[in-house]
């Protein structure tokens, strides 16, 4: 089937070519959202140095593991915008990316007047915190680990725990409530 033939498809009708194995209609689903998509992220992304293109790409490989994945029926557009959404969410969780060089930042020296005793509070803190993930039970803690610290989707941990997408929400809710509830002791 021609890519101008394709292109006059449903979404509906194209989602089930590609769970078909036709890569070709996930590349009409690629043409068809692909500048919609990276405008989207590049105004979630707006001014903090990450890339809106990397995001977008890297949504449209999880939406194309996705749609194999399962055969459960979806509204693909606003399906990819979340996806995208998400993504733009795990990366505006990371740094930044800075090319600055050691040289370029030798200059730069402590802040003198911070204030000691806010630090000394906020290294309390983060003790509590961390005896506070050391506690919750083991697949509480993979779940919050590889969510917050490794950036990991719902579907990677899903995949990673032998788990559904639901059990792993559940396992962070009740994983960042007992962690809530340790530092507030």
């Amino acid at each position: 089937m021609s890519s101008a033939l394709l292109s006059q498809l449903t979404d509906e009708r194209l989602v089930a070519l590609v769970r078909a194995g036709r890569d070709d209609a996930f590349g009409a689903i690629h043409e068809r959202y692909h500048d919609r998509l990276n405008a989207f992220a590049r105004r979630l992304l707006s001014g903090t140095g990450h890339d809106a293109e990397d995001v977008v790409q890297d949504a449209f490989i999880r939406a194309l593991a996705g749609l194999r994945a399962t055969d459960a029926e979806m509204n693909l557009k606003p399906w990819l915008y979340m996806i995208v959404r998400n993504r733009a969410m795990d990366e505006l969780r990371r740094p930044a990316r800075v090319a600055a060089e050691l040289d370029d930042v030798v200059h730069l020296h402590p802040v003198e007047d911070a204030d000691p005793a806010l630090r000394a509070i906020e290294r309390e803190l983060l003790r509590s915190v961390v005896a506070g993930i050391a506690e919750l039970p083991e697949r509480q803690r993979r779940a919050l680990v590889m969510r917050e610290l490794d950036g990991a989707s719902h579907v990677e941990m899903a995949a990673a725990l032998g788990t559904s997408i639901p059990a792993t929400k559940s396992l962070l809710v009740r994983a960042r409530s007992t962690l809530q509830e340790a530092v507030a002791a």
